[in-house]
């Protein structure tokens, strides 16, 4: 399968989508998800003699491809983070074309699908953090042309592998074992799977990330909103953000499975896309936050490749009555759901886990029901126009994806910009000192920043309003330190945190 056009002509937009990555992301200063960034870059700095995290909540693989890296200094690790998901990216490009040519030759399609993948938020914004989320991307589309191709094996392996990067690569496994079933490919998807999953346990247990306090939080029963709502609100996410071609695509191949007319790649991506918004509902159900009742970031990495899914089908004129019926049942039936459960809303949203819709969040100042609202407007306008009016959902989906990535970059560049400038007096911590301590005065998201300065000791929270004694003499703390220890000496202020780094009395505080 050759990508569109001339290789030269695509290798040159995958060239400069990288590059322009690159840029944003070393611009853009530190850690925007934070202790997200500074987890998963723990692994690749525990393979130069760092601690790791204990125990470690998130998966390794994304820190292991990382252990070329981890000799380098913590901002410098997070910098070349950021320009591997540039790379990555970029890879994602050529990998999208490449998918909607093997559907359908010519420029066309894989024209409109290129300039959808190179303007996405899930893949212009993510890959600006250093999180995993370019990297499923990446999976996802490998996959599929592995299975265009008939390489059951090796699309297996990779799907094994991808366990190691986050706990939601489950449901890639079971909807590959499920289609190598129907398909008639068991051995060689339960080899490939094998050796990819034992791969990945190796990598979990050798890293200690077993995500149980996480599993028993996601599981536990909570106040909060429900498995309905937090389900519905990952629909509204991927139909709005991708002008409901992300949608259609999903239930055009379902249809295709249900009927057994094709089991490949568009049923794995289907598949395994309704296994992540169930999953996703599950894992967010008893959230407050605002986001949670229009999350987009379990999602975000089938938005692509379904969209895809949705313009090959439209253009082959597979899309009938009675998909854009169901689908808009669905969307229906999900803007109901999510907007009584808005009424209890208690939390604002985290706009990162929202990225597809950064531009509406940032419209209406992260009030939900407004964005709800142009969220579903936009999705039920692209589905009434997907048939007879093609080139509206394409103008939705470019739209809100070139707002949402200036919006998005915008936020993120302020975000960043303070998140560089509160771990600087991690530099004021002699080589001897093998424990840091951090006040619960000071924000928790703090140890994790001076964590990817400082990989090589220990950081532990202490109560030393409560009586609780620090594990060495440096402490980062607020200005509260000083009612509770005089003797206490500030040694660096942050110049955009709320807490410094001081040395505490050898011996107790009078």
């Amino acid at each position: 399968m050759r990508p569109i056009g001339r290789p030269n002509y695509l290798w040159a937009i995958a060239g400069l989508t990288s590059l322009t990555h690159c840029v944003l992301g070393i611009l853009h200063g530190g850690p925007v998800a934070v202790p997200d960034v500074s987890a998963y870059l723990s692994v690749a700095q525990w393979s130069a003699g760092g601690l790791l995290p204990d125990p470690l909540h998130f998966f390794p693989g994304y820190g292991i491809i990382l252990i070329p890296l981890g000799w380098l200094p913590g901002g410098d690790l997070h910098t070349a983070a950021l320009i591997f998901n540039a790379l990555l990216a970029g890879g994602c490009v050529i990998g999208t074309a490449s998918l909607a040519h093997s559907y359908v030759k010519g420029p066309f399609i894989a024209g409109i699908a290129t300039l959808v993948a190179v303007l996405h938020p899930s893949l212009s914004t993510s890959s600006r953090i250093a999180w995993p989320e370019t990297l499923m991307t990446a999976v996802l589309l490998t996959i599929a042309l592995l299975l265009r191709n008939r390489s059951w094996l090796l699309a297996s392996l990779i799907a094994g592998l991808s366990l190691a990067i986050h706990p939601r690569a489950i449901v890639i496994v079971i909807a590959l074992t499920v289609l190598g079933a129907l398909a008639r490919h068991v051995r060689a998807v339960t080899g490939g799977l094998t050796i990819g999953v034992l791969i990945s346990g190796l990598c979990v247990y050798m890293t200690g990330a077993w995500p149980w306090t996480r599993i028993d939080v996601a599981t536990s029963p909570r106040n909060g909103y429900g498995l309905a709502e937090t389900i519905s609100g990952q629909w509204i996410a991927l139909t709005a953000t991708s002008g409901a071609l992300a949608s259609i695509g999903l239930v055009v191949a379902i249809q295709k499975l249900w009927k057994r007319s094709e089991i490949s790649a568009e049923s794995f991506l289907a598949l395994s896309a309704l296994g992540m918004i169930a999953l996703g509902g599950i894992a967010l159900a008893g959230s407050e936050r605002a986001d949670t009742l229009l999350y987009g970031r379990y999602i975000g990495p089938w938005v692509v490749p379904l969209t895809v899914l949705g313009l090959v089908a439209i253009h082959q004129r597979r899309v009938t009555r009675q998909s854009i019926l169901t689908v808009v049942a669905l969307t229906m039936i999900s803007f109901g759901v999510v907007l009584v459960a808005a009424e209890a809303q208690t939390q604002g949203a985290r706009r990162i886990m929202t990225l597809g819709l950064g531009a509406i969040w940032w419209l209406f100042d992260g009030r939900l029901i407004p964005t709800l609202f142009v969220a579903g407007s936009l999705a039920f306008l692209g589905l009434l126009s997907a048939r007879k009016y093609f080139p509206v959902p394409i103008a939705i989906v470019v739209a809100l994806a070139i707002s949402s990535t200036v919006s998005n970059h915008h936020h993120l560049h302020k975000v960043g910009e303070i998140a560089d400038g509160q771990a600087t007096s991690s530099q004021l911590v002699p080589d001897a000192v093998s424990c840091l301590s951090h006040d619960v005065s000071a924000k928790s998201y703090a140890l994790w920043l001076y964590r990817l300065q400082l990989p090589d000791i220990d950081h532990v929270r202490v109560d030393i309003a409560a009586g609780e004694k620090p594990c060495s003499n440096y402490v980062v703390a607020t200005d509260q330190l000083r009612t509770h220890c005089p003797e206490a000496k500030m040694l660096g202020d942050e110049p955009r945190g709320k807490w410094s780094m001081w040395e505490y009395p050898a011996q107790s505080c009078s």
